[in-house]
């Protein structure tokens, strides 16, 4: 849940959970370009302003 501590993982390679990413844009095409675009971060990075590492 937003605002709580994440909890330990026992397996660093553990799948991402939907609570670890933050969605920080989104932008919907026009009718040249038909889709939409999200960009996203994980919760720590945003929390560290490494905002570098968002994806697309």
């Amino acid at each position: 849940m937003a605002g709580e501590p994440e909890p330990p993982r026992a397996d660093p390679w553990e799948e991402p959970r939907p609570d670890d990413w933050a969605l920080l844009a989104q932008w919907h095409g026009t009718a040249l370009i038909d889709g939409d675009i999200y960009w996203t971060c994980t919760r720590k990075d945003v929390r560290a302003r490494r905002f570098g590492h968002a994806t697309v």
